[in-house]
């Protein structure tokens, strides 16, 4: 047992389990081991130590690995201002939505169903149809199809004078929003290398928490004028699709890309006297100029699509697997696979508890004894956007630092359990929080009392979500966008049955009774990980001893 880990006594070596090791090059000693290093590409300028992984194509300079580092951060950031757009669609009316549904003539309750509940099942739903699409088809048309969508269905809803129409615009952001969820992740992987990931992934998540945060804050101002109001919060946000149509068509091409296969030789096969070696290696030089295709222009890279990537599965085939998580011919998901049940668990039913806060606070706050104007209540979200942040920047050091520690008493063992540790302090200030949010709405206490214990919540989520991720990529490393998706599917699953009928329960039971059970929830969900922490390597071996993927599965499916 290593530090509370059960030893597994079936594989010799257990997936996730590795030499803890801060060499950038750990993962492509891993990935590329008994082959000779030299052949392989390396990284230029200040990392020119570090080896490539994954190795960029030797004969297509189309790759986008191989674009230039300004091009991959423009297309980046194109994405992170997109996600922050995806975040902020679910609160964009959130500060004044009792005001709005008395518009509709709807119940408050019924309103946020429209708002919340419905918008999260269709988000869900077109998950994996879309996900198909990007697999066949490339991510560009997803992109630029969802995007005008978006754009298009806020200009709808800006418009609508009745419920009917207001839910029919609605449906079609969940739609729209979809691939700014799921699909950043694998666009990342696209145009980065392993050891450029890490500050591109914490900035997307970041962008993907305060987009829900900011948007209220934002918002609420607008909903607060007479001359404004709602239908203006819709259009000002239409524009700011619009600018994101116009720079994905003009500065976004198509990431997805099936570069050959990485054969280098090994080190036994490079072998022989100087002049034999340099004459194989001139041949090869030949051989490569004579199959190295051309750089494309401009031009190509504003083409909607590229026709369809062959695949070695069918879409009927991807859609079963991507909508249920089905590995590959064996009956087991992995939509109920421990870990990612688990990761599901604590990472879904954080996000969830976020989206509460959103459906609620507009409901609360609007009410005596506080009375908030639409602008009061969004300025509420200050503080959980102050705490996110903070918490964006101390969950990466934080799981780093337990990984390491843990390690160093381990003998210099990894496992991946040992990043389950900052789970303590989601329980923590999770339960501190929405037992304090609850407990002061209901006894009227000052603004500031319920705001500060939303933000204490909002740093301990942002923990325990950070931990969740890691440890599911760490223990399905050549399955990561697979297990991920499955990850998000369990979000919305969670964030659908538990926004259903929050507003009548709050209004019913009281906000209590209500986030006192919310509490109660967090805190089991949180017991849950100390078996994953005990018997997480057994499971892992399990896993990888009855679930198999065949490659394309490895390499093509896209996830969060």
């Amino acid at each position: 047992m290593g530090c509370g880990v059960l030893e597994d006594n079936k594989l010799a070596h257990v997936p996730g389990t590795a030499l803890f090791s801060e060499d950038p090059n750990a993962t492509a000693y891993a990935a590329y081991e008994g082959i000779d290093i030299n052949t392989l590409q390396h990284a230029t300028g200040k990392h020119k130590d570090i080896i490539l992984v994954p190795q960029p194509s030797r004969l297509d300079p189309n790759d986008p690995l191989l674009w230039p580092t300004w091009r991959k951060h423009l297309f980046f950031f194109i994405l992170v201002y997109g996600t922050v757009l995806s975040g902020a669609v679910g609160p964009l009316v959130a500060a004044d939505q009792t005001h709005i549904a008395s518009l509709f003539g709807a119940s408050p309750g019924v309103f946020a169903r429209v708002t919340s509940s419905y918008y999260v099942l269709v988000l869900g739903g077109s998950t994996a149809f879309l996900q198909v699409g990007s697999v066949k088809l490339g991510k560009r048309p997803i992109y630029l199809f969802t995007s005008l969508l978006l754009c298009v269905s806020t200009v709808w809803a800006s418009y609508t004078t009745s419920l009917g129409s207001f839910t029919g615009a609605r449906v079609c952001m969940g739609i729209a929003a979809a691939p700014l969820e799921f699909l950043v992740g694998a666009s990342i992987n696209d145009i980065y290398h392993v050891h450029e990931r890490s500050i591109p992934i914490a900035i997307w998540n970041l962008a993907l928490i305060n987009g829900v945060n900011i948007t209220p804050i934002i918002t609420g101002q607008i909903l607060n004028k007479p001359n404004l109001g709602f239908r203006w919060a819709f259009r000002f946000y239409a524009i700011a699709c619009g600018v994101i149509c116009i720079v994905q068509f003009f500065f976004m091409p198509e990431s997805t890309f099936f570069r050959e296969p990485v054969v280098p030789r090994f080190k036994t096969e490079v072998s022989g006297s100087e002049d034999e070696k340099g004459h194989v290696e001139t041949r090869d030089l030949e051989e490569a100029r004579l199959h190295t295709k051309s750089l494309r222009g401009y031009g190509f890279s504003l083409k909607m699509w590229n026709g369809v990537y062959q695949t070695r599965s069918n879409p009927f085939m991807l859609l079963m697997r991507l909508a249920f998580a089905m590995l590959s011919s064996k009956p087991l998901l992995m939509f109920f696979t421990p870990i990612v049940f688990w990761g599901g668990l604590i990472y879904g039913l954080g996000i969830t508890f976020l989206v509460l806060f959103a459906v609620t606070v507009s409901i609360i706050f609007s009410r005596p004894p506080y009375n908030f104007s639409a602008a009061s209540v969004g300025l509420t979200y200050v503080g959980p956007l102050v705490a996110a942040f903070i918490g964006t920047l101390l969950a990466g050091p934080l799981t780093g630092y337990c990984a390491r520690v843990l390690s160093k008493r381990n003998k210099g063992i990894f496992e991946p359990e040992f990043k389950l540790l900052p789970v303590v302090f989601y329980a923590i200030f999770g339960i501190m929080g929405f037992v304090g949010f609850g407990m002061t709405l209901q006894r009227g206490e000052a603004w500031i009392a319920p705001v500060m214990f939303t933000s204490i919540a909002n740093f301990g989520i942002v923990l325990g979500s950070t931990a969740a991720i890691s440890y599911v990529i760490d223990s399905h490393r050549h399955t990561a966008d697979a297990a991920l998706g499955s990850v998000i599917v369990h979000k919305n699953v969670w964030s659908l049955g538990l926004t259903w009928n929050i507003v009548d329960q709050v209004l019913e039971f009281g906000p209590q009774k209500v986030f006192s059970v919310v509490a109660g929830v967090l805190a089991f969900t949180c017991l849950a990980t100390i078996p994953m922490y005990i018997y997480g390597k057994r499971v892992r071996s399990f896993v990888h001893r009855h679930i198999k993927f065949s490659e394309e599965d490895e390499t093509t499916i896209v996830g969060h």
